[in-house]
């Protein structure tokens, strides 16, 4: 299975003359030490990407650095990408035997590259943006979040951030509707009644917190895909949704504290 306090193992360094042995021994000595603390966060580069090309698939999976910090997700996160892979590849072989002969033969491919949205001393979030095709008429998109709590070492929901979820749901629900349909007006002129002009729930889409670094949470960013807010053409809706003092009262302290 796509970045500060992270230590990552991209190259060795060099040392000249007789220094490089004993430099070579104190980081050895240095990172045995952090293992055995559990605070050692030295990761391969390579665990940050699984890339497969084959003439039937383009696979492309990246992490930031930062998952270093959160090492049980990103095994989770990689884990994940490697049987996609798999899964993918088997699909792609599959539907090219399907195809009749005079048919084009169009590879697939999948891109879910992992980034930061926020990094705070007690909260590391990170968003996936989903590019694929898989033989259908065009390409698809889709977005996924995860929020890591540092101090427990563990991976937790949007509505953890809250002491009052339910109370929460119901403060972000009308400020993240009022500036949905007003994007869909946007982009259509008018919002008419039909397909793609109800509010899909914020609670059961991937909601990213927005954070500038040195910075409080200052909001909420919620994705949408195509298809659950509009249709294919209208293409994916971010709609960001600004912190209110009532709000900011109902989140835990210790994920509001910025660096």
């Amino acid at each position: 299975m796509l970045m500060r306090t992270a230590a990552i193992v991209l190259v060795s360094l060099a040392f000249a003359g007789c220094d490089a042995p004993k430099a070579e021994k104190a980081d050895a000595a240095a990172q045995t030490n952090a293992a055995a603390l559990g605070t050692d966060t030295s990761i391969p580069a390579s665990d940050l990407l699984v890339k497969r090309e084959t003439a039937e698939l383009d696979f492309l999976w990246r992490a930031p650095p930062e998952l270093a910090e959160a090492p049980t997700l990103l095994e989770t996160l990689r884990a994940q990408a490697l049987a996609s892979a798999e899964e993918m590849q088997a699909g792609a072989v599959e539907d090219m035997k399907l195809r009749p002969a005079d048919a084009p033969k169009i590879s697939h491919f999948f891109v879910q590259d992992w980034t930061v949205a926020a990094d705070t001393p007690a909260l590391l979030n990170v968003r996936a943006d989903i590019s694929m095709y898989t033989g259908g008429a065009h390409p698809n998109h889709g977005f996924a979040v995860k929020y890591w709590d540092k101090a427990e070492r563990r991976e937790m929901s949007f509505s953890d951030l809250f002491t009052d979820w339910p109370a929460a749901e119901k403060l972000l629900t009308p400020a993240y509707c009022t500036a949905l349909d007003a994007e869909r007006v946007s982009r259509r002129g008018a919002i008419e009644n039909g397909m793609f002009d109800d509010c899909p729930p914020i609670g059961e889409q991937p909601v990213a917190v927005v954070s500038w670094p040195g910075q409080d949470i200052s909001g909420f960013r919620v994705l949408l895909a195509p298809y659950v807010a509009g249709p294919y053409a209208e293409g994916d809706f971010e709609i960001d949704v600004p912190m209110a003092d009532a709000l900011r009262a109902l989140i835990k302290p210790q994920y509001l504290k910025a660096k």
